[in-house]
């Protein structure tokens, strides 16, 4: 049996499912942010699809995709374009469970509490806020990329 249609089919449709919803956290975090007594639950929201769709699924790429290197018999050291996006894949979840979701975890601690009324939010919230979004920018640049080695295949 060919398996490499349906490893192609679970890799792309796994890539869809996973990373397709992250697009949409920025204009979530800024909604929450213009209404900052529900940014708690958007914060446990994005958490939670993070921990149960994202990163699973985002795993799960690795595993459908060295079926494909496999199941194909392509050579990595010939194919570079394939080797960067690996790289960047690595980067990709290091960045996404070994500091974003700490820093998420953090952030649920940070906003459980409203602050005192007349005070702003604590400095470690608006930092850690800010953190999650350059790391988010980040990681949304290295998808982008990985697609676009996936696509185009460039020879270099």
């Amino acid at each position: 049996m060919n398996w490499v249609p349906w490893l192609l089919f679970a890799h792309i449709l796994g890539a869809i499912i996973a990373f397709g919803p992250t697009f949409a956290f920025p204009i979530l975090g800024a909604a929450a942010g213009r209404e900052p007594q529900h940014a708690n639950f958007m914060i446990r929201a994005l958490h939670l699809v993070t921990s149960r769709l994202v990163i699973p699924l985002a795993i799960l790429q690795g595993v459908t995709g060295v079926g494909l290197v496999l199941a194909t018999g392509i050579d990595l050291l010939a194919a570079r374009w394939l080797l960067v996006a690996i790289v960047l894949y690595a980067i990709l979840l290091y960045i996404g469970i070994g500091i974003n979701l700490p820093n998420t975890n953090r952030l649920i601690e940070l906003s459980s509490t409203p602050p005192a009324p007349g005070s702003g939010p604590p400095p470690e919230l608006v930092a850690r806020l800010a953190r999650g979004r350059q790391f988010g920018m980040v990681m949304t640049v290295l998808i982008v990329s990985i697609v676009l080695l996936m696509v185009l295949k460039p020879a270099f």
